[in-house]
């Protein structure tokens, strides 16, 4: 049992303090309000925990389920904001709740309430937490249960694409999936909700049609929205939540209330033409002047934009008394790892007293999520509503007897060229200024400017009301942006994912508002990608090298498309990029005067599943994937600097996140880059792997290629150091390494990979390139890789066979598992297990067993009985396709088509074991259970079309030519049907049990 009064236990158990008087307000209301009023937003200043909504979700959730209460409160938290952050730290805060909940003593509140939560969704983990990013294949699926509790941290972009059936950067295959986790049983909380309101807006329009599903069981779990802003609501009626008297006499909170902020302006405008150049030398005056007076050594210095902030970076690093750090959002996922991992920053985010100083500069990506505590401030001037999510980062806990902050103008006689925030940072200059004098830096010295410090401007949540009362707020913020109408035909095409419709509506708009940017494009470098100084590149070798190693999203930056084409055309493009998403597009490369050449590149082309050319601006699409070769440069350890001809760029395409045997590339300047290495080595290591793949190719039963791979190991083990620069990676190179030295044995072959042996692969292209595929994991844990995806034929991550028999019980099983604990009922609990029974009955065509078995025809016609997964090596692309080639299988042709045709006439007789049951759901269920028929199947039929007897839930066998396979036109009208009933997002979640249900299966066997 569980009570609300052991809310403040709870909090005080997991976080080490009470809840503040709002947090335990809020949870009551939410309990005792009726459903569709139970989330007000919250009107609550910085500094006062909003990030709390986490734990207020998590212990309603339980206390409903622990009560027997009818659940009224969403299985899954969505936690927002409009940054490119570097730290999330909502995602740490739930990663503390999960790590609190896994490990709560019996009996505990904690304890209980982790229980009430698995008792729930049938799951081991009580809580998930993920942080939301791109990927096309099941590896990258962000969650494995559409009936576990979870806390999802994401951008705007990244949720609200999703939330429209175009996630950036996702599969076409994937996005029904994360359209129907992210449009039901979803809370969506927008953190700074004033500048996201448009996807407020939009979401608060989706859920409105999804309550309109004549369906009422699905027409209930449309998505909840609640503003965590006190300036944001998508209607004026909405109610709001706010501090009280009891909040202003806490102890804890009442101080950081009125906390003493003295904010001190300085005019940088003359001190240089370019306004990163006057920032950063006035940054670097500001810290001069502030460090000896500081309670605490750790200043912040937060520009605008990256080429201001790199600016400042470089002029703070030469300082020989402080560690510097650099903090951008425009960083690839494993490099904002490792810096978040570093000595100095670990001591900021963990509040350690430090003696030498630290000076943190950044973007406005520390505006939210980040909740550190600065003793001091120095930050470039920007609209009032940044410049008050920065002073929140100032003395955030009120420890300090007082803080001092300077804001920095730096020089534009044109409002509207302000980068970022134009006409708006004027206003707000002026509004300071009159509240505060300005000083001119002309001939200051920094002693001369201390002692103005202490007598700057009080700015807190206690002062802030009456310093705004006489402005006008719409001139001190950046314009409220026109929001589009989402309307019922648009949702219509949107849900059409395959195919989608042409020409397709992009989602920017109704996520950012008008006469916004569109998607970012996501980038990547790799070492493999090599340039012919002669002929340029070999764009067959790059497509292939692409798809040995497929992209994982540890690896890309996302950046606005403008500026990547700028970079490419070698002109640069990191001077006014910021981390703010959706701003307009600017900065376009100048195509006026005569065409421009563009450096060669790599985009995936999501139609046609394959890696194309791009050799001119116009290739570089939003939403886009795009590979560059290392030699580039455009990124360093901190992140995207935008100016090429510099530095490689290190390949972390060896590194993605949460796999098992991930194949590492033995390639000389790969490993270079990764270690730090000169020219010299590099040469070493090239003539090293050389000769390893000669002695592998040989064959020679005296050189057997486990002495071969054991000894090129050890060679590039001692030839390339540990560690080296600070922005090399050494150190993950070697552990990688030293982990493939354990492996006992090597063959060079596909079949001797085992959980004992690995397979190594030569490149016919260049003999200095070898590929290690690690040993198979134990039997009994299933091997995530990745590339394997709706995509592929024989989608598997399993290393043995399994009859289709057993994998069409399990898939029902784990399917009906799923729907009874998302409460659904009897009818549609069925229908699912039903349609997931069936969903593989057209893989008893005899081409598709023949593929199953390597492509063996007389193999296929030998079995006991039919398989539904090969056991083909996962990591083995190739003898994958091979076997499809052997079998005649085209790649687009698809088994789901026969399956649903053979459902399609069973139904026909209506047999017992559906009646009462909707038809046209089970078939629909079935013919997408991969991702298409929304509406309509891929239009390729069978060239040698056969008879196929098919086994149905009920034994029955049916059979049906095969020549039915491919676009069935009765589709469109049955999915416009369902959109109806269900809803739009509703028959989306059908889907979803009955494809992650699948996917579990296909990974963990029966």
């Amino acid at each position: 049992m569980i009570t609300l009064d052991e809310f403040g236990d709870f909090v005080e158990t997991v976080h080490g303090h009470r809840p503040f008087p709002w947090q335990t307000a809020y949870l009551t209301h939410v309990a005792e309000a009726a459903d569709d009023a139970g989330w007000p937003d919250l009107d609550i200043p910085t500094g006062l925990g909003k990030t709390s909504l986490i734990d207020i979700w998590t212990f309603l959730l339980a206390w409903q389920s622990a009560t027997g209460r009818p659940r009224t409160i969403p299985l899954r938290l969505f936690f927002v904001v409009d940054r490119q952050l570097v730290v999330d730290q909502a995602h740490e805060h739930a990663r503390t709740l999960q790590h609190a909940l896994d490990h709560a003593p019996a009996g505990s509140v904690t304890g209980r309430v982790g229980n009430a939560l698995r008792s729930l969704s049938g799951e081991p983990t009580a809580l998930e937490t993920v942080r939301m990013r791109g990927g096309a294949d099941w590896a990258s699926r962000w969650l494995r249960s559409p009936a576990q509790p979870a806390v999802i941290t994401s951008t705007v972009d990244q949720y609200g694409s999703r939330l429209l059936f175009r996630g950036y950067h996702t599969s076409p295959r994937m996005r029904p999936i994360d359209a129907a986790l992210c449009g039901t049983d979803a809370l969506l909380a927008v953190d700074e909700a004033h500048i996201a309101l448009p996807l407020l807006t939009t979401a608060t329009h989706c859920a409105a049609y999804q309550h309109t599903a004549t369906d009422p069981e699905m027409a209930g779990r449309a998505v909840k929205v609640v503003s965590l802003s006190a300036t944001a609501s998508t209607h004026p009626d909405r109610p709001r939540h706010s501090i009280t008297s009891n909040d202003r006499q806490h102890p804890v909170a009442g101080a950081r209330l009125n906390a003493r902020r003295l904010v001190t302006l300085w005019d940088a405008s003359t001190l240089a033409k370019d306004g990163a150049a006057a920032f950063a030398e006035a940054a670097d005056l500001a810290v001069e002047t502030m460090l000896p007076v500081l309670g605490r050594p750790v200043v912040g210095v937060v520009a605008n934009t990256i080429g201001a902030a790199r600016a400042a970076f470089t002029r703070l690093s030469a300082r020989a008394d402080a560690d510097v750090v650099l903090l951008t959002g425009r960083c690839r996922g494993h490099d904002r790892t490792r810096l978040l991992d570093s000595a100095p920053l670990q001591d900021l985010l963990h509040n350690r007293d430090r003696q030498r100083p630290l000076v943190l500069v950044a973007t406005q990506t520390i505006e939210v999520g980040l909740d550190v505590s600065f003793a001091g401030l120095v930050t470039e001037n920007a609209a009032s509503s940044s410049l008050i999510q920065r002073l929140g980062r100032l003395d955030r806990t009120a420890t300090l007897p007082w803080a001092p902050a300077i804001v920095i103008r730096t020089g534009t006689h044109d409002p509207d060229d302000i980068p970022v925030y134009g006409p708006a940072a004027h206003h707000t200059w002026n509004w300071l200024a009159d509240h505060a004098p300005a000083t001119p830096l002309h001939d200051h010295t920094a002693d001369q400017l201390r002692s103005t410090l202490d007598q700057g401007l009080l700015v807190n949540p206690t002062t802030l009301p009456g310093l705004l009362a006489d402005a006008d707020s719409r001139e001190l913020n950046v314009p409220a942006p026109r929001i589009p109408l989402v309307h019922r035909t648009l949702i219509d095409s949107w849900t059409r994912t395959g195919p989608a419709p042409i020409p397709d509506q992009p989602p920017a708009p109704f996520l950012h508002g008008l006469n916004t940017a569109p998607a970012d494009v996501q980038v990547l470098w790799r070492a493999d990608l090599t340039l012919n100084a002669d002929s340029g590149p070999d764009w067959d070798q790059w497509a292939a090298r692409m798809g040995q190693i497929p992209p994982h999203p540890a690896e890309t930056v996302a950046l606005p498309a403008q500026h990547v084409r700028r970079f490419l055309t070698r002109q640069p493009a990191g001077e006014t990029v910021n981390d703010v998403e959706g701003l307009p597009a600017t900065n376009e490369p100048d195509t006026s005067k005569k065409p421009i050449g563009m450096a060669p590149a790599l985009r995936y082309d999501e139609v046609d599943h394959q890696w194309v050319p791009a050799t001119e601006p116009a290739h570089i699409r939003p939403g886009s994937t795009i590979a560059l070769p290392s030699t580039y440069g455009g990124h360093d350890a901190y992140g995207w600097t935008g100016r090429p001809g510099e530095a490689p760029a290190t390949d972390l395409g060896d590194f993605p996140p949460a796999t098992d045997t991930t194949p590492t590339r033995l390639h000389a300047p790969t490993l270079a880059l990764l270690a730090g290495c000169n020219e010299a080595v590099t040469t070493r290591l090239a003539a090293a792997i050389t000769a390893a793949t000669t002695r592998l190719n040989a064959g020679d039963n005296d050189d057997p290629p486990t002495t071969v791979i054991h000894q090129l190991l050890d060679h590039i083990l001692e030839t390339t150091p540990r560690t080296a620069a600070p922005s090399s990676l050494g150190d993950l190179l070697h552990d990688r390494l030293t982990q493939l030295r354990t492996i006992p044995t090597w063959g060079i072959t596909a079949a001797a990979r085992s959980v004992r042996t690995g397979h190594a692969i030569t490149d016919p292209d260049d003999p200095a390139r070898l590929i290690l595929i690690p040993a198979r994991p134990a039997t009994d844990r299933a091997e995530r890789i990745t590339g394997v995806g709706d995509d592929d034929a024989d989608a598997s991550s399993l290393t043995r066979p399994v009859t289709l028999t057993h994998h069409s019980q399990a898939v029902a099983t784990r399917a009906a598992h799923y729907a009874t604990r998302l409460g659904l009922p009897d009818h549609l609990t069925a229908a699912i297990t039903t349609s997931a029974h069936a969903h593989d009955c057209g893989k008893h065509h005899p081409r598709f067993q023949c593929m199953l078995c390597a492509g063996d025809r007389l193999l296929a016609e030998t079995l006991d009985e039919p398989l539904a997964k090969s056991g083909m090596d996962p990591a083995d692309r190739t003898t994958r396709r091979r076997a499809a080639r052997l079998a005649n299988w085209h790649p687009e042709l698809r088994h789901e088509a026969l399956s649903a045709a053979a459902v399609h006439q069973w139904l026909t007789t209506n047999p017992t074991h559906t009646q009462g049951l909707d038809h046209g759901l089970i078939t629909h269920l079935v013919a997408s259970h991969h991702g298409h028929a929304r509406p309509l199947l891929p239009p390729v039929t069978d060239p040698e079309p056969t008879d196929v007897s098919c086994t149905m839930p009920d034994k029955q066998q049916i059979t049906v030519n095969s020549n039915a396979m491919g676009t069935d036109w009765s589709g469109p009208d049955r999915f416009h049907a369902l959109n109806h009933h269900y809803g739009p997002w509703g028959l989306a979640l059908l889907e979803t049990i009955v494809r992650l249900a699948d996917m579990a299966c296909s990974e963990e066997g029966n």
